[in-house]
């Protein structure tokens, strides 16, 4: 099993080596971190008789060989998501721990979820990136 981490642009969508988001041999299934500069993205190698002989050596693309490789580059740059389930849930366990509305405002709701789960409230999950198995 093979992967590719690869930087890319996002106000352009350039991938290192002129590598093609459409590309089928070559699928990313979620693994991008956009929160860094460059973001980065996770492609696993489908064809295994695949030649990656023209991306050696390019700035920007990591090879990745073996299964607990790619798992460790998903684990080490593939943030969690968080995300409120239930906006009511959340505001009655806010009430409930003596949590203020103020101490969330003017926050995006990406912070305000991160920053609900982080104090436990109830209806905010956390979704960790898939994993190879």
């Amino acid at each position: 099993m093979r992967a590719l981490l690869i930087e890319f642009d996002v106000k352009t969508g350039a991938r290192a080596g002129g590598i093609s988001p459409k590309d089928k041999d070559l699928p990313c299934y979620g693994w991008q971190n956009l929160e860094v500069e460059p973001a980065l993205e996770i492609r696993l190698v489908m064809d295994y008789r695949r030649s990656l002989e023209m991306y050696k050596g390019q700035k920007g693309i990591t090879f990745l060989e073996g299964k607990d490789a790619i798992n460790a580059a998903i684990q080490a740059h593939v943030p969690s998501q968080y995300i409120i389930q239930s906006e009511t849930l959340m505001l009655e366990h806010m009430k409930e721990k003596g949590l203020k509305l103020k101490d969330f405002a003017s926050k995006s709701m990406k912070e305000i979820a991160i920053m609900a789960f982080a104090e436990g409230l109830a209806g905010v999950i956390e979704r960790k990136p898939k994993l190879l198995e």
